[in-house]
This record gives structure tokens, C-alpha cells and sequence, in this order.
């Protein structure tokens, strides 16, 4: 709840001080005064000091008129020089449900006060003459100034306990819903009156505003759970993207190697949208394979006899060359060389094995990009057929071969039987490319398995290769030498048991990663299986209520431009809406008016019930669209009447005190009448707000 309890302008003048004060009622107020009198200088003088003055325009600008920021007119006369305007400020006092009371001063202008500074008073420093207090000094339309402690507008949405949601923007990023995006419902200017809907705020590029504003007032509980959806689906996409990148690294940490890694499948359980409460991706069975023999083992089983080889070089000791080429060094010699034209045969197959996988991947990708362009194009023609068109079926006659593209034209074919239509095409082709997808699919896997064989046989070559070099050096030796075969052996064989036990334990540091995303992403998964899908219940109840509630009032003001139960409250704006038509041109000025007005006290009394809305509503002259008298008298009794119990009221109004008095209904009512008189008025005496 928010009840704006007094609001005071006052400026400082080459001629003098000038000011008023205007103290409201906690229900239905009406600020009476003639034409050009000063009553939509309290409303924008209220909409300034709240920081408000973005919901009208984009930049910051004090909506106030010239008696704030340049000269005062003493007289009617414009003829008559103005004094001109030292300096000046607007201040308002409010307070919320459970009794607080804060005011806040803004300076319009001033030598050394910026307008981005707001003054603040714990307690009623207009009001109460008795009252004394320092005042603190908060920033206003800078980062921070809603969500930081020195920020007024924490300090006003901590006064109406409302806790600012995150909501998309244009961009695909999230923002913050600003109090003036708020406010449009809560006060409505004196130039917004040619819309049903309050005014839209653009400025931060939030997607549907004015949406988003309802959806928060009435505490709507659908987009609450859209906007987790939306976070959880942005966690969602994070955690595939660490899983792919640390998939990745798993299989380059085994490719350098010359290894594969199994047990870690390409996607986890619950990343993809098929499974709704997945059990997490284990990764106990994850291992490091080697290519042994032309047989994959795990590398633990290649460890162990790598290092009884390790040991048994290690305990024969270094040999010496024997004179006369030692049959034992020829025999390792020609066992070298046929296990290394083995493997050279083993990476000729491999290699024209994996040759045809990426050709036949090429060809399907080719025969994706084909079939994926006939579907677009028959998807195109449906487009044209269901627009009417009646020369989509020229668009059918394609004279070249779906598959090779060659001309038909010179074919010669009987009576083909039936043919399919375009939907029935589309559908076709769309089973035609997830059949090729998943082709394409095995194929890639197939074409990874091929190329991390070869990588480990080409491997295995490079040792072979350095072994037989160092055995042909052993034969080429003088006599007594050491042997480069026995030291190229323990060599090559210390180097590969390090550089296995240094992969298996990154390996495991990534298994341990792997492990902990599988656990997010099914905990995410599980969470977003469990929101609630379409629209809640409680939802369609409440926008039913406030849909109600604005029809009736409209009733109660003889609304004639066409039916009242045809006004319904559009589904995806939120706002008030005719099917098939334009509110906002195609019914009256007046009834224009009519229709705000019911909506935004609906929405009121609905958010006020079961929503964050704080019951206070402004309007700026509702009736200068010369509304109906009698009209007029059931708006102001419908207002009076929400007024009771949901909320504080204020409108200005020119009609006259007379014919005001017969139209309100009295006992509920608190008229301030400013009559013939300017706003500002003479008032030599010293503030004690003034600095």
C-alpha cells in the first residue's frame, strides 16, 4: 500500500519566494481548479519527485512547466514580464501499509544540487510543523539507484516491499523491471489519455512492458515460472556448452596419446529435452583405451606389462655391441621390421578406411543441403497455396530429377498415378532429412572411430620406426659400443608409461568435471520437468476477475460503442482489447477514457486482493474528452467506491465546484479546491526543507 499524504512546490524567485502546499485524504481526492490553474503541475510535480519523469520520455527531463524552471507569472497578462526563477524544488510526503513515512525532495533547479540528488526524510516533514529531522542524501537515474542502499528507488520499492523481477529485453538479456515502467498503472498523465492501455516505456527495451507490469502487479504466477524456464534453459544451454568443451578436451588429452576414451557418452542424461527426471550420466564405467595388437584395451592393462618391459630392460643393463653383428640385434632387427610393416599396412587400411568415411560424410552432407533446400522450397509453395495464390502450382512443376538434378524433359512416362500434394511433400521430405541426419550421424561416428585408430597406428609406426633406426645403427656399430637399440627401447618405453600415468590423471580430473556437470544437468532437467506448463489456473482466474470487473464499470458508464462483453483483456499484451479491432481508434475519444480508467482501477482492486499493487491511482483530468455528466458521476463513484478498500484515489478536474459537488458522492470524498487561483502563490517565509 501507498498513500501520497501531501505534496509541495516551492520556488525562489528575483522577486520573491512562492509556494504551495496540497495535503491529500487516505481515499478518494479531487483536486478541483480552473483551466491552466496549476493541477497538472501537482501531478507531474509528484511524477518528478518520485523520479518518474522517464515513463514520459525517454531522457530525464523535468516534465514541469515554466513556473519551476524559468519565470513566474504573477498576473494573466502576457504582456506582463515574469520573475524569473532562481531556484526551485517539489517535494512529496508518503506513507505505506505498515505506517511508514518518508519524504522526498528534488530540486528542479539549483547552483549546486543536481537534479540526480533526492533529499530524504524519515518522517512527515511537510505535514507535521513540529517535526525535525537531518535529511540523507540519495542518487537517482544512475547505476545502482534501484538495487543499491544509497539508491532512491530501492528506498521506494523497499517502502512498497516489492522485490523487482528480472524480464527479457529486445537483446535476449534480462533487466531489471524498473519502477517507471511500473507506474504508468499507478498515475496516468495528462497526454496519455488517447490510449486504453497506460503508456509503454521503452527505454530499457524490455519486451512487452506493459505485460510484464500487469503480470508483476497482480502477481500473476505463469511468468514466474517462464522467467525460471528461461533461466534454466540459459543454465541449460551453459552446462552442454562446458560438457562439449570438456568432452572435448577427454578426447584430445587420449588423441595425444594415440588412444580413445569410452564410457562418456557425446551427450548427458537430461541435456537433451527427451527425458523428464533423468537418473545422472555415470561415468564409472569412463576409461582411456589404447590400440594394442589390433585390439582396444584399457590403458591400465597396457601398464602393467609396460613396466615389466620397463624392468626387464632396466635389469639386463646396458648391452655393448658384439663384433660380427650379433645375431640377437639382427634377429630384434628383422623383428622391428616386420612388426613395423605390419602396422604400415594396418595405417594404409585405416587410412583408405577413413578416406571413404569422409567421402560418404561429404555426400550425405550434400544430399542434406538438397533435400533441405526441396523441403524449404515446398514449404514456401504451402506458404503461397494457404496465402490463396493461384499460381502456386507453377512453382510444382520442377522439369529437373529431385535426386541428380538432370533435365526430365526428354523422358517419356505414361500415366504415373497419384501424386502427393505439397503437405504431403513437406512431410516426406522432412522424414527424408532425419533419416539422412541420423546417417550422417553414424557416419561421423564411424569416420571419429577410423580417425582414432589411425592416429594410434601412426603412433605405434613412429616408435617402430625409431626402434628399427636404432637397431640398424646397433649393426652398423663398431664393436664394443653401446647399444642405441637397447637405449632407444628404454627410452621409448619410459616415455610412454609417463606420458600414459600423466593422461590418466588429467583424465580423471576431467572424469571428476564430467561427473559434476552430469549432476547439474539433471538436477536443471528435473527442476524444468516440474514447472508448471501453459497457463495456471490462478492466473486465468484473476485476468477473469479484472476482464469482469472492467466490463461492469464500462456498463455503469453507459459505454455504447459497441457491445461491453466484447471487451475482453488481450492474452498476450494484457492489455484491454476488441477481437479483430483497434481500441485505440476505432471506438470515441470518451469511451477511450472509459476504458482506461475501468482497467486500471480493475487491475487495481485485483492487485490489491491478490497482487504487489500499491492502491494508489492518479488521474490527470479523466474528463477532458467532455464525458457525459452523468457518466462522468458513475466514474467517480466506482473510484470512490474502490477507493474504500483498495487504495487512495486522486483526480484533478475543471468542472465546476457546483455541478463537482452534485456529481460526487460526498461522503466518501475530499475535494481541494485551488478555485481562480494560481498554483503558486506568494510565501515569504523561510522552509525548513530549503538547504
Amino acid at each position: 500500500m501507498l498513500r501520497l499524504r501531501a505534496v509541495r512546490l516551492r520556488a525562489h524567485t528575483i522577486g520573491g519566494r512562492f509556494g504551495r502546499t496540497v495535503a491529500f485524504g487516505p481515499q478518494f481526492n479531487v483536486l478541483r481548479g480552473d483551466n491552466s490553474r496549476g493541477k497538472t503541475q501537482v501531478v507531474q510535480a509528484v511524477i518528478y519527485a518520485l523520479g518518474m519523469e522517464r515513463m514520459l520520455q525517454a531522457r530525464a527531463n523535468a516534465p514541469l512547466g515554466s513556473a519551476l524552471t524559468s519565470e513566474i507569472r504573477t498576473t494573466d497578462d502576457e504582456q506582463a514580464h515574469g520573475l524569473a526563477v532562481v531556484s526551485s524544488w517539489v517535494a512529496v510526503e508518503l506513507e505505506n501499509s505498515v505506517g511508514r513515512i518518508t519524504t522526498a525532495q528534488r530540486y528542479v533547479r539549483h547552483e549546486r544540487l543536481q537534479p540526480n540528488i533526492v533529499r530524504v526524510w524519515d518522517g512527515p516533514a511537510l505535514t507535521d510543523p513540529s517535526w525535525a529531522g537531518a535529511p540523507d542524501d540519495l542518487f537517482l537515474h544512475l547505476p545502482g539507484s534501484a538495487s543499491r542502499e544509497l539508491g532512491f528507488h530501492k528506498l521506494l520499492t523497499d517502502m512498497l516491499e516489492w522485490s523487482l523481477p528480472e524480464v527479457p529485453t529486445y537483446t535476449g538479456e534480462s533487466r531489471t523491471l524498473y519502477p517507471d515502467v511500473l507506474f504508468p498503472f499507478l498515475i496516468v498523465d495528462q497526454q496519455s489519455w488517447g490510449s486504453a492501455g497506460p503508456r509503454r516505456v521503452g527505454r530499457y527495451q524490455i519486451r512487452d512492458p506493459i505485460r510484464r507490469s500487469a503480470e508483476f502487479l497482480l502477481s500473476l504466477e505463469g511468468p514466474v515460472a517462464d522467467r525460471r524456464r528461461a533461466e534454466l534453459d540459459q543454465t541449460l544451454a551453459t552446462l552442454r556448452t562446458q560438457w562439449a568443451a570438456a568432452r572435448s578436451a577427454v578426447d584430445t588429452l587420449a588423441g595425444v596419446v594415440g588412444g580413445r576414451v569410452s564410457g562418456v557418452p557425446q551427450h548427458a542424461a537430461g541435456a537433451q529435452a527427451r527425458a523428464t527426471s533423468p537418473e545422472p550420466t555415470r561415468l564409472e564405467a569412463a576409461e582411456l583405451q589404447l590400440l594394442e595388437r589390433d585390439e582396444w584395451l584399457s590403458a591400465e592393462s597396457v601398464l602393467t606389462p609396460l613396466a615389466e618391459q620397463i624392468a626387464r630392460a632396466h635389469a639386463a643393463g646396458q648391452r655393448h655391441v658384439a663384433a660380427d653383428q650379433d645375431p640377437e640385434t639382427v634377429r630384434q632387427l628383422d623383428e622391428a621390421r616386420s612388426q613395423l610393416a605390419e602396422v604400415a599396412a594396418a595405417v594404409l587400411l585405416l587410412e583408405q578406411d577413413l578416406s571413404l568415411g569422409e567421402a560418404q560424410l561429404a555426400a550425405l552432407d550434400r544430399r542434406l543441403n538438397l533435400l533441405q533446400e526441396e523441403r524449404d522450397r515446398n514449404v514456401d509453395i504451402r506458404t503461397l497455396v494457404r496465402l490463396g495464390s493461384q499460381v502456386a502450382a507453377f512453382h510444382l512443376t520442377d522439369h529437373n530429377c529431385p535426386t541428380c538434378r538432370q533435365s526430365l524433359d526428354p523422358v517419356e512416362a505414361g500415366d504415373l498415378g497419384p501424386v502427393l500434394d505439397v503437405d504431403e511433400t513437406v512431410a516426406l521430405l522432412n522424414a527424408q532429412v532425419s533419416t539422412t541426419q541420423k546417417m550422417r550421424q553414424r557416419a561421423q561416428e564411424s569416420v571419429t572411430q577410423a580417425s582414432n585408430s589411425y592416429a594410434a597406428m601412426q603412433r605405434r609406426a613412429d616408435q617402430l620406426r625409431t626402434t628399427v633406426r636404432a637397431f640398424e645403427a646397433d649393426v652398423m656399430a663398431p664393436p664394443e659400443a653401446l647399444s642405441a637399440g637397447d637405449i632407444a627401447t628404454q627410452v621409448t618405453l619410459q616415455l610412454r608409461y609417463d606420458e600414459l600415468q600423466r593422461t590418466l590423471a588429467a583424465l580423471r580430473e576431467r572424469f571428476d568435471e564430467l561427473g559434476g556437470l552430469a549432476q547439474q544437468i539433471a538436477a536443471v532437467r528435473a527442476e524444468l520437468s516440474h514447472l508448471p506448463a501453459g497457463t495456471p489456473e490462478t492466473d486465468t482466474a484473476r485476468l477473469s476477475t479484472v476482464a469482469l470487473g472492467m466490463r461492469q464499470k464500462l456498463s455503469e458508464t453507459r459505454f455504447d460503442s459497441y457491445d461491453v462483453s466484447a471487451v475482453e483483456i488481450d492474452q498476450d499484451s494484457l492489455r484491454p482489447t476488441r477481437e479483430g479491432y483497434d481500441l485505440d481508434i476505432d471506438v470515441s475519444a470518451s469511451d477511450v477514457v472509459r476504458i482506461k480508467v475501468a482497467y486500471l482501477d480493475s487491475i487495481r482492486v485485483v492487485g490489491q486482493q491478490h497482487g504487489r499493487h500499491p492502491g494508489l491511482l492518479i488521474l490527470d483530468e479523466p474528463r477532458q474528452q467532455d464525458i457525459d455528466v452523468d457518466d462522468f458521476a458513475a466514474i467517480l463513484n466506482y473510484l470512490a467506491s474502490s477507493s474504500s478498500y483498495a487504495g487512495q484515489t486522486i483526480i484533478t478536474t475543471a468542472t465546476p465546484r457546483e455541478q463537482l459537488d452534485q456529481l460526487l458522492p460526498s461522503t466518501l470524498s475530499h475535494v481541494i479546491d485551488l478555485g481562480q487561483e494560481r498554483l503558486l502563490q506568494p510565501d515569504p517565509r523561510t522552509d525548513p526543507l530549503d538547504p
